[in-house]
């Protein structure tokens, strides 16, 4: 017996000791190729050579009206205050949104959009040349005569596309409704929100109010939007929505739901899965893109998308719920991570090597290619 009992000792031995060579050259060449990774800098630090800056409200080339040959440059001024009884820019949380590849950050005070509290059936008035349609989740607003029937049964097919991610962030839709101004003409547009010429759409996410005119980006401008005011609202005002992830849901809601995939984000996912990007611990503490340049910040955008579409299919249940719920309850993002999925997400770190690891194999979640 002894001697059986030495050989299953010995015999055991063999194979932990085989087992822990193989483990120790995968393991090598896996962390070989993860110091290559390129790490883009921080969108906060300042570059050493000039280069095109992201503003609060963005003024992006292609969109900056054009002068008549001859005419002297106009001097840039303040914004035009609105015209009309919406009174838009003095409730100081309207955000511009630009037809434009990229995205800008919210406001300030105006991340948190908690629903407000007005009595069912008491909307504010339709303004001059709209009509006014009441639907299940919805309040719209159409320039001209009435709305169309095209145009309310889109919003409600989006509105139920996006549901089936954040209905369990947002129950009040049940009861409350979204504010939709929908203009026919960028002129019709800025005669009644007041807003420059570049902007493509304004949003009040604490007010429930988007504001957008008839334009191919208009439905990726609403799918943005109404998961800001769907997911924001879910946290506390005290405790807002990290950016990385606000954003990062956005974008994949837009895309996945929305069926507008921006596009610029396919050549910056290329470039996250050549090894580009930012460290996890330096893209979740970024709350602020004033000043960051145009590239790093799109960059930022797709690894936020890229991320947060990991996070939502990497497990099935409600663990990207409980991992939001957990950060809402203000643990940090690794805590948060650990109590929502388990061993090995205990840290930032783990998070990041599966993420890159998924993003070259897609042998995770398969999150190596997006919607078309």
């Amino acid at each position: 017996m002894d001697i059986l009992h030495k050989l299953r000792i010995l015999f055991w031995g063999l194979v932990i000791g085989l087992w822990g060579l193989f483990m120790y050259q995968y393991m090598s060449e896996d962390m070989s190729s993860l110091k290559s990774f390129k790490i883009g800098k921080n969108p906060l630090s300042s570059s050493s050579e000039p280069r095109p800056t992201l503003h609060k409200y963005p003024i992006p080339a292609p969109f900056v009206p054009q002068q008549p040959q001859g005419a002297a440059p106009q001097q840039p001024g303040p914004a035009p205050k609105p015209q009309s009884s919406l009174n838009l820019v003095e409730a100081g949380d309207v955000k511009d949104v630009v037809s434009t590849p990229l995205i800008p950050e919210h406001a300030a005070g105006e991340k948190a959009a908690a629903p407000n509290e007005a009595e069912e059936g008491n909307y504010p008035a339709a303004p001059a040349g709209f009509a006014m349609k009441v639907t299940q989740h919805f309040v719209v607003y159409e320039e001209g005569a009435e709305v169309s029937e095209q145009l309310y049964e889109t919003l409600e097919s989006l509105h139920g596309n996006i549901m089936l991610d954040l209905v369990a962030f947002s129950p009040w839709t049940r009861e409350k409704k979204v504010y939709i101004y929908y203009s026919q003409t960028p002129e019709a547009y800025r005669r009644l929100t007041g807003r420059p010429n570049w902007s493509g759409g304004a949003a009040s996410l604490s007010e429930r109010k988007i504001y957008v005119y008839k334009s191919d980006e208009a439905f990726g401008i609403l799918a943005h939007e109404l998961t800001h005011i769907y997911f924001d609202s879910f946290f506390p005002a005290s405790n807002p929505s990290p950016l990385w992830l606000s954003e990062g849901i956005a974008t994949y809601i837009q895309s996945e739901r929305g069926y507008s995939t921006p596009n610029w984000l396919e050549q910056n996912l290329k470039l996250l899965e050549g090894g580009s990007g930012f460290k996890l611990n330096d893209l979740v503490r970024i709350e602020d893109m004033h000043g960051a340049d145009e590239d790093n910040v799109r960059l930022w955008y797709a690894q936020s998308y890229s991320v947060v579409r990991f996070l939502m299919k990497l497990k099935a249940g409600n663990a990207f719920y409980t991992f939001c719920k957990k950060l809402r309850e203000g643990n940090p993002a690794h805590q948060a991570l650990y109590q929502a999925y388990g061993m090995p997400y205990n840290k930032l770190t783990s998070l990041e090597y599966a993420w890159r690891y998924d993003l070259k194999t897609g042998k995770i979640a398969g999150i190596n290619t997006i919607r078309q």
